[in-house]
């Protein structure tokens, strides 16, 4: 088995393993799709894992691996925000779950996505563990960005940092694994790591948000109320989940950064080099200073939506902005 995002950061990780001499807490900081999250993971499973060889875990065949990859391993557990925050309770819980010896392993491990949600109550809370934890344990905390989180936990953590992935590496991957070369290419832009862009492919509506984008955009362009109305009818009465509006978000911002390519002269750089035509058309109206206006658009929007705005009249405000210009 393969670590999924090779490089200085996972050879220092397996070296941890091989000698056995791991820290109690890391820190793993990375913008989405930086690879830290698949990296985690296989981390996890390589601490639990049963295999003899200490340098060849994760084994994926002893009952450990077994038990880790059917999402049922006792001894792992992984925290994600309770609507828009970490709340102290999940920490609690948490924390009664590891008072009781390692059922199966060596040692327990938990994983904390997007840590920097953490509320004070749960960080604080959290501190305390990561200070006197009960039972053997490993945390790995992942977080975009330190600022958001207390001081006092990161100097707990051994920090390991996650650059970008570069995209045509990503590309490359995703090639090998039979994606066509445009798709791979967009793909890599918008997610930037392996295993990221490869759930992003698995979306049920993937195909979906790709025809929806191409729409939106010509509607947008055309500045009448039609966006307002496809809206409601594919997306609203749809009951689309809040990970499928924030892809369609992602797309619609690629989608303009594209354009915006285009309109700079660097049409090679563009993700989705099927669309040119379009956007090419889009570019010719579109002034540079508008194109990174409706950019940023899409960015605060997707921001008011992780505060738990209301997800209708913020994406019918953003379609009026952005039809503004």
């Amino acid at each position: 088995m393969t670590w999924p995002v090779p490089g200085p950061v996972t050879d220092m990780l397996s070296r941890s393993l091989a000698n056995g001499r791991m820290a109690h807490a890391y820190l793993f900081l990375g913008a989405e799709g930086s690879g830290q999250a698949e990296t985690a993971n296989y981390f996890a499973k390589a601490i639990l894992c049963a295999g003899e060889q200490r340098a060849e875990r994760p084994c994926g065949v002893c009952i450990q691996c077994r038990r880790f990859e059917s999402g049922n391993h006792p001894d792992l557990i992984v925290l994600e925000p309770d609507g828009n925050a970490i709340k102290i309770a999940q920490v609690r819980e948490l924390q009664k779950a590891f008072s009781l010896k390692s059922m199966e392993s060596a040692s327990k491990v938990y994983i904390i996505h997007q840590a920097d949600k953490m509320t004070v109550e749960a960080a604080n809370s959290l501190l305390k563990f990561l200070e006197e934890p009960t039972t053997p344990v490993v945390a790995v905390l992942l977080a975009e960005a330190k600022t958001k989180l207390l001081p006092t936990i990161i100097s707990r953590c051994q920090v390991i940092q996650f650059p970008r992935r570069p995209v045509g590496v990503v590309a490359e991957q995703l090639q090998g694994e039979g994606f066509p070369a445009s798709r791979a290419r967009f793909l890599a832009y918008m997610k930037q790591s392996l295993g990221a862009a490869k759930e992003l492919a698995a979306e049920e509506r993937f195909a979906e948000i790709l025809t929806l984008v191409v729409q939106l955009t010509e509607e947008i362009a055309a500045r009448r109320n039609n966006a307002l109305f496809t809206l409601q009818e594919k997306v609203f009465k749809q009951n689309w989940q809040s990970h499928e509006i924030d892809a369609l978000l992602d797309a619609l911002s690629w989608w303009y950064r594209d354009v915006l390519y285009v309109r700079l002269g660097m049409e090679p750089q563009v993700a989705a080099d099927v669309h040119l035509e379009r956007y090419r058309q889009q570019a010719m109206s579109l002034r540079q200073e508008q194109l990174q206006s409706m950019i940023d658009i899409i960015f605060k929007t997707k921001k008011r939506l992780q505060s738990n705005a209301n997800v209708q009249l913020s994406l019918e405000h953003m379609i009026l902005q952005l039809q503004e210009g």
